[in-house]
Formats: C-alpha cells, structure tokens, sequence
C-alpha cells in the first residue's frame, strides 16, 4: 500500500479468498477479496454480500438476489432490475450521482458548488429503498456511512469539468500505469463527492436515503481488475453499473461499469441500461446472528 493510501492491484483475484485493509475517510477499512465464502448476509429478505467493514465500524453490502448464489454463478436474481445511470449524456454534468448546472461555464456549477439535481439511477435507487427498507421498518439498521462519486481529475486532464470540456475522471483510463498496475484507495478526496443523508461533517448531506452503489475501487479491490474474472464475489454474469465517473468525450458522459465477465468496464455512456444493485451500510454491531456463509448468513438481531 502508497503512502497516499492507494492499493497496488497486478490481477484479477479469484482462486483464494481474503481480508485485506486499506485506509478510508473514517479509519481503518478492512475488504474482502477473491472468492470469499463467508461474507453472505441475509437482511430485509434478501440476500447480501458484504463488501467491507468500513473505518467507522459499518457494514458496506451489496445486493445478491432473493436467495443465497454461490460465487461464479450468473443470475438476473442478483440485480433488483436494469437503468440508465442518467437519461441525458450530453455534458459533463452526467457523470454524477447527483450534480449541478447543465451547460455551466466552471466545474464548481457542474459539480461542487450544489448537488440539485438526481441522477436518473439515483431515483430508481431511491423509489427501491423507500419500497424495501423504509416502508418494512428497517430504516433503523441503516447506517448514514459515505458513497463515494469521484469526480476529481486525471492526472493528465487538461478539461474543465464543465459543459462539453473534455475531462478525464480519475478513472478516466486510469489510474494505472505502463505495467497495467491499477490504483485503487477508499478514501474520497472532494467533500462534495462524499454522498451523505444527514451527516454534512464528513459527508456533503444531499442524499435523501442513505444507499448507493459500488465504486470502481471497491471492485478492483474485490478482484475485479481490468481482466475477466468469473471467480470472485461480486462476478453474478450481468453488466451493472458502478457510481465511479469515467469522462467526458466533448459528446458523451461516461461512467464505469462491472462487465458480464466480471472485470471492471473502462467507460459506458451514461444513457445505456445495465444492472442496478443496491448498496447499503448496516451499523456497526447490527450483524449478531449467523457465521457468514451461505446456508446460515449474517443476520441482524
């Protein structure tokens, strides 16, 4: 691990399962990699896996179906449904979970100054938590932990971030270098980038639910990389967006997406419709019941 908190990742993680660390903007992260078999959490019906334990004790999971799939298996089960992560793609706007004025003139307006505006899978994402977590009572697990949408530069953008400027995200064929080595971290370097409900210390407070989706970061991370990879956790066989902005092409918005044989996508424009699967953070200590596996997940008690 760098200095600066970055994960150096050479290839795809499959054959072995593990329990890695990397700082994030609480503390001490501790994710899983590979082909783990312990991580299954069963919670407001559904089945989940968990992602990682966040520095502030929360539980990161992600949504995996009406019933308990093993690794490598390819299911629709695993997604709640399919969206555009936003209908419209024609600025540099698009690339937010929730962003600001479309056809501005500075990055502020775009991005940082308000987030006024929901992105079209934000919606989507809401309309389901409301359906299946607020409305069954079980709003009181939830933690209010940070999403990340990393709308901070390249290291070679020259863009603006605005209008039709072509910018490169972090993302933005990147951060990788000449050896294929990829960069992953969990910290989230812009506030505002920082997707909060209620807490506006840590988090930019603009979320109306606290749930998201998974980051590019935490895919690498997991065993994604840039590589087909059909044997780690988060693989289910489906293309499904993640919340990681990619670029802006002069025309286009680009986000990143998990491709249908597991490795991360390098860019999707935004208007096209992939997979949905809902990202949640469980309180610390909620989790008191069951050993994690398949057949007796996690469970809140």
């Amino acid at each position: 691990m760098s200095e600066d908190g970055t994960v150096q990742v050479t290839s795809a993680e499959s054959t072995n399962g593990y329990l890695c660390s990397a700082p994030d903007d609480y503390g001490t992260s501790y994710y899983y990699r590979g082909n783990v078999t312990n991580n299954y959490v069963k919670f407001g019906d559904y089945y989940w896996r968990i992602i990682r334990i966040n520095g502030d004790g929360s539980i990161r999971i992600i949504y995996d179906g009406t019933s308990a799939h093993a690794n490598g298996e390819s299911s629709e089960d695993r997604q709640v449904g399919t969206s555009a992560y936003n209908s419209s793609y024609n600025d540099n706007a698009y690339v937010g979970y929730m962003y600001g004025t479309v056809g501005a003139s500075t990055y502020d307006a775009t991005h940082a100054n308000d987030n006024d505006n929901d992105s079209t899978i934000k919606t989507y994402l809401d309309s389901w938590y409301n359906t299946n977590i607020e409305d069954k009572g079980l709003s009181s697990y939830i933690s209010d932990t940070l999403f990340c949408n990393d709308r901070s530069f390249n290291s070679y953008n020259s863009g603006t971030g605005a209008g039709t400027s072509t910018t490169y995200y972090r993302w933005g064929y990147g951060p990788w270098d000449s050896t294929g080595t990829q960069y992953p971290r969990l910290t989230c370097t812009e506030q505002n980038d920082r997707f909060t409900a209620d807490d506006e210390i840590t988090g930019n407070g603009d979320l109306s639910y606290p749930i998201g989706l998974v980051t590019t970061d935490e895919v690498v991370l997991a065993g994604g990389y840039s590589t087909s990879n059909s044997g780690y956790y988060l693989y289910i066989g489906n293309e499904y967006w993640t919340m990681t902005s990619h670029s802006f092409n002069g025309s286009f918005a680009y986000v990143h997406s998990v491709s249908s044989d597991g490795h991360v996508v390098n860019l999707n424009v935004v208007n096209a419709s992939y997979g949905v699967r809902p990202t949640l953070n469980l309180k610390a200590d909620s989790l008191k019941l069951g050993d994690g596996s398949a057949s007796n997940p996690y469970r809140v008690g």
